[in-house]
């Protein structure tokens, strides 16, 4: 096979590799916690479902609104010193919660909550300098580089989620000494980039900014587009939340777990989607080369409506297991395939969505609004966790198969109107002008 035939090519530079280890670390911690969060809640600290769902929206709705602080910080200050602080704030966070301290339990998730939202949007602003001049690989470089970070979760999901069948207080502090070891990689990748033109600014005020000047037309119609695809997402992060919420409850609760006589750790049974994640994304990546040698790959909108397709399919499938599941029960045993199988569709709906979109904005964003423009992105998925939290506290009140029906419509609708305006949104994005500059 030629070198050009392949992703893992040397195309894809060594500070992507070096960036995906520092942020599977932070994955390992920042989504150990928001993933076994409802189940510490309501185990540990016995929370009614409503109150611990709502608790669950709160915490992953802010903590992706926070990074649009952090990118206006990064692009104000500069994009290399928020990584460091991020990951110190997770690791406090984490050692906060394994005191096990009811009094500590919001101080422990907003120190998490403040360290994601400096880290994520910073880091994909220097994933996105990387390919900034490596267009035709880009889409596969995110698609690499998303499903390697999610190897972090994929861990995460099995040793903390066995750590917590008997010791809460080791798993967090198992989260914490991971996410100092992500420090490692990234000061590997610091020493590397540094040949890059990465503007930073310090705290400059606008009419000493030597980058500020009016945008041009073609930069408006990109950020209109960025904010389009960015608000239509958070019906897609409504339905994504499903899994650290509602989901986890059905798995917990309703799925039949056992294999003999061992019963598999509800973590165990979720950490399936992440495997298919890591799965499919290099194949898909691969695809994305194919396509785009014999010029007939998807635009970033059609890609958006397949994800929320996909996405759609997913909880058809566990309405179907759910249909027969009667209101107020409090146990079931569905078999575990309708769950597996919708968490395969649920993995192929965030590849579709989540390194596209990242790529997108990335790609398309004026250099000076980069972070925050990322930032923007990461807060309505913000908005979507914590509707989809609240949403999830219905589970408790009414028919399940009714439950999930609602985001079955509210996934496949959008889908419908994405496609519909496909054109008009590949035609704003003014991609043959992006090309020629470069």
């Amino acid at each position: 096979m030629k070198q050009h035939d392949t992703i893992f090519s040397h195309k894809h530079p060594l500070e992507m590799y070096l960036l995906a280890a520092t942020e599977m670390c932070q994955r390992f911690a920042y989504w150990g916690i928001g993933n076994l969060l409802i189940l510490f809640l309501v185990k540990h600290f016995h929370y009614p479902i409503p109150k611990a769902t709502h608790l669950f929206g709160i915490y992953t709705g802010i903590a992706f609104i926070l990074p649009i602080l952090g990118g206006s910080i990064a692009d104000r200050w500069n994009y290399k010193s928020p990584i460091f602080l991020g990951m110190i704030l997770t690791a406090i966070g984490s050692l906060l919660l394994a005191t096990l301290n009811h009094s500590l339990l919001i101080p422990g998730l907003i120190c998490v909550a403040i360290g994601g939202g400096l880290f994520t949007p910073v880091i994909y602003s220097l994933l996105g300098c990387i390919y900034s001049n490596k267009h035709q690989i880009r889409e596969g470089g995110f698609s690499i580089y998303y499903s390697s970070v999610n190897i972090g979760i994929l861990i995460a999901m099995i040793v903390l989620g066995y750590f917590q069948t008997f010791s809460w207080r080791l798993t967090f502090m198992i989260a914490a000494t991971v996410q100092l070891i992500g420090l490692i990689p990234y000061s590997y990748a610091l020493k590397r980039l540094k040949k890059l033109n990465i503007r930073s600014h310090y705290f400059v005020t606008k009419k000493e900014d030597p980058y500020n000047f009016h945008l041009k037309k073609h930069e408006i119609d990109r950020i209109s587009v960025i904010l389009i695809m960015t608000f239509v997402s958070i019906l897609f992060w409504m339905a994504y939340n499903q899994l650290g919420s509602s989901l986890t409850l059905f798995a917990f609760k309703y799925t039949n777990r056992y294999i003999g006589n061992f019963q598999v750790p509800t973590p165990w049974i979720l950490s399936i989607a992440t495997f298919f994640l890591i799965l499919f994304a290099f194949p898909l990546a691969r695809l994305y080369l194919f396509l785009r040698r014999i010029r007939s790959s998807a635009s970033p909108p059609m890609k958006t409506a397949l994800s929320l397709f996909f996405m759609g399919l997913c909880f058809l499938v566990i309405q179907r297991a759910a249909q027969h599941i009667p209101l107020g029960a409090t146990t079931a045993s569905v078999s575990p395939y309708y769950l597996i199988f919708a968490l395969a569709l649920f993995s192929i709906a965030e590849l579709f969505l989540a390194p596209i979109g990242l790529s997108l904005v990335t790609n398309l964003s004026p250099h000076r609004y980069r972070a925050l423009l990322t930032g923007v992105w990461f807060s309505c998925i913000g908005i979507g966790f914590y509707f989809g939290g609240y949403l999830a506290g219905l589970i408790a009140k009414i028919d399940l198969s009714t439950f999930f029906d609602m985001f079955t419509f509210t996934s496949f609708i959008p889908a419908f109107l994405l496609v519909l305006f496909a054109k008009k949104l590949d035609h704003m994005r003014h991609i043959d002008f992006l090309q020629k500059k470069r």
